[in-house]
């Protein structure tokens, strides 16, 4: 057994939303190569090509992976790969670049994909532990930030005081 599913104790399968993401990504490959079976909830499991690079990922470790149908914004949708898991990595959150209603194109949903994961979670007994995952602009967002930051160096210990609704919306 690995030492990553040694020290969590990680027998059974393990969540991972939107695993076509960046962040996703690299935490599935970590896990395959721990030898853990990964469900993975995307927003269309029969885009193929889409899937292409964790299969691969797949074949060249010890792992499993299985996909399900999940949307973001449809409150229960992660229900069904939750099934059996007992930790869930929580990566998804809508990002676009055509903005027109930061609130409503980003916020918003962010909020309500991340309420309903969580929902998901407390009606799934096998969950034990949840992870909820960011990017860097949780901590930077303007030069700004990095000027306030001690040795003007990010660390965990920095969050983005820059950002805004009304200005560089992604958070």
């Amino acid at each position: 057994m690995s030492l990553l599913a040694e020290s969590y104790q990680i027998k059974t399968p393990v969540l991972v939303t939107r695993g076509t993401g960046y962040v996703a990504g690299w935490i599935i490959k970590t896990l395959l190569e721990e030898c853990i079976f990964v469900h993975d909830a995307v927003r269309d499991p029969s885009k193929k090509e889409k899937l292409a690079h964790l299969r691969e990922l797949e074949s060249k470790n010890t792992g499993k992976l299985k996909f399900f149908k999940a949307d973001l914004l449809l409150k229960g949708s992660y229900f069904e790969a939750m099934q059996d898991c007992t930790v869930v990595f929580h990566t998804a959150s809508p990002f676009t670049s055509k903005i027109t209603n930061p609130q409503k194109d980003l916020v918003d949903p962010a909020l309500l994909g991340t309420r309903y994961v969580l929902q998901s979670v407390n009606e799934t007994p096998t969950v034990t532990r949840v992870v909820l995952t960011s990017s860097a602009v949780a901590m930077y967002g303007d030069n700004k930030d990095i000027e306030s930051a001690p040795n003007h160096t990010l660390t965990e210990g920095q969050w983005n005081t820059t950002s805004g609704v009304e200005h560089q919306p992604y958070l």
